[in-house]
């Protein structure tokens, strides 16, 4: 029995966590696509850097927009990778998350498992899914003096499934396939559901993750009607997300996938595989409160959750990569739920948001970000909360500003909220052999 104690407020006073005789879950394989970089690699040196990706938007007209900017991944060519079919059939979202499940299949040498595909699953997050296609379809039906065929692959390409599948699919895998869509922490949703099918012993392996492309004329101004698009900064995208910052106004759009390849360490060890790390903990709930504003209350539970489920104690906790949007609302109530958390430490716990380097990807955020937490745990490194000039007083954390840091992490969480009130937080932990 693990007795935790000493929290703030008295949240952790009677908190004990029946030791399980459970499969631990580590990472054995890593792939991304990212407006800063689409190889683990070109990821890292980005967010280590502090390197902004978001630009001026060129694929559409946005002049009537009062934001034209967003976080777009420039280095993807669906030639080297599809053939005019696969081209015709994958909509950008499936091309993202195919080709990073594919990098993470490589490096986990999946072949391995070649004989026993059933035993590996497959689920993917996304909030939007073929949002381009659906577009097309409609801009065919209604947008000109009359009708025009629709697209023969207008279907497959909507589908928010499209990605799973085609992961499935291009790999042979026969396992359990799932499409999870909680809005923006879908990723993370679907990285801790398969985290608990391979506790239970259920499977061996999970191709896990979100994929999203929702930069579209169509969302731009969706978004931008909410009044939560930052819109000040056309001129100068690298400076628009500014989390935790005073003179915060608001989040850019952004694409892209994260996938990872969990396995059961009894799995890893026992073809010798590379481990990367482990997802030790998974707390997902719900506010039940309001449609598009967070709950401080549900957030601070769905970090407690974590904690619990991965045995460990707030003071273990040496990074929490945030959700932080860089809007007015989130930025400080996030920091509240920290503060419900971590008492009198939080103020100099280091925190820091991977939106203000490239964007808010929706349901892919969550997954890249867990991704983030997973490397900088690897490198013990905080990536940096760039265009933090003038910490907001409301916002008391150590948003760890413009440069990034070198410090031994051992444990971190990755926040996520969504609309809806669904939050997930995921506890990564070093991996020590």
């Amino acid at each position: 029995m693990l007795i935790v104690g000493g929290g703030p407020a008295g949240l952790f006073a009677n908190w004990s966590v029946n030791l399980k005789t459970i499969q631990r879950v580590v990472v054995t394989g890593r792939g991304v696509v990212s407006p800063v970089g689409s190889s683990i690699q070109d990821y890292w040196e980005g967010l280590f850097g502090g390197i902004s990706a978001v630009r001026k938007i060129t694929s559409f007209d946005t002049a009537k927009s009062a934001c034209q900017i967003a976080g777009i991944v420039t280095d993807f060519d669906a030639d080297a990778h599809f053939n005019f079919r696969e081209k015709k059939s994958y909509e950008r979202f499936t091309q993202f998350g195919l080709v990073a499940a594919l990098q993470a299949a490589e490096e986990a040498k999946l072949q391995d498992f070649e004989s026993d595909s059933g035993q590996i699953g497959v689920i993917i997050g996304t909030g939007v899914g073929g949002i381009t296609s659906y577009a097309k379809a409609y801009d065919a039906l209604f947008a000109g003096p009359e009708e025009r065929p629709i697209d023969t692959y207008t279907i497959p390409r909507i589908m928010n499934s499209a990605v799973s599948s085609a992961i499935s699919i291009r790999l042979g895998i026969r396992g359990p396939n799932i499409t999870l869509n909680t809005a923006c922490s879908s990723g993370a949703n679907a990285i801790g559901q398969a985290m608990q099918w391979i506790r239970e012993g259920r499977l061996r392996a999970v191709i896990c993750g979100g994929s999203e492309a929702p930069v579209t004329y169509g969302l731009l101004r969706a978004w931008d009607a909410l009044g939560v698009l930052s819109r000040k900064h056309n001129e100068s995208p690298e400076t628009a997300c500014r989390p935790f910052d005073k003179n915060r106004r608001g989040f850019v759009l952004a694409e892209g996938a994260a996938i990872l390849v969990l396995e059961s360490l009894e799995s890893a060890q026992k073809r010798n595989a590379e481990i990367f790390g482990e997802i030790a903990g998974f707390g997902s709930n719900c506010d039940a409160a309001s449609l598009t504003n967070p709950d401080e209350t549900g957030v601070a539970e769905a970090m407690r959750l974590a904690l619990v489920d991965a045995e460990l104690n707030p003071e273990d906790i040496g990074y929490i990569n945030a959700h932080g949007t860089g809007t007015r609302l989130n930025d400080p109530l996030e920091c509240r739920a920290i503060h419900k958390i971590f008492g009198n430490r939080a103020s100099t716990l280091p925190v820091s948001s991977n939106k203000s380097v490239f964007g808010h990807a929706m349901g892919a955020s969550s997954a890249l970000e867990a991704l983030a937490t997973l490397l900088a745990v690897q490198n013990d490194c905080v990536p940096p909360t760039l265009n933090c000039e003038e910490q907001d007083p409301e916002c008391d954390i150590d948003p760890v500003p413009i440069i990034s840091r070198k410090l031994n992490i051992e444990a971190a969480l990755s926040n996520s909220f969504a609309f809806g009130g669904s939050n997930a937080v995921l506890a990564i932990r070093k991996w020590n052999p």
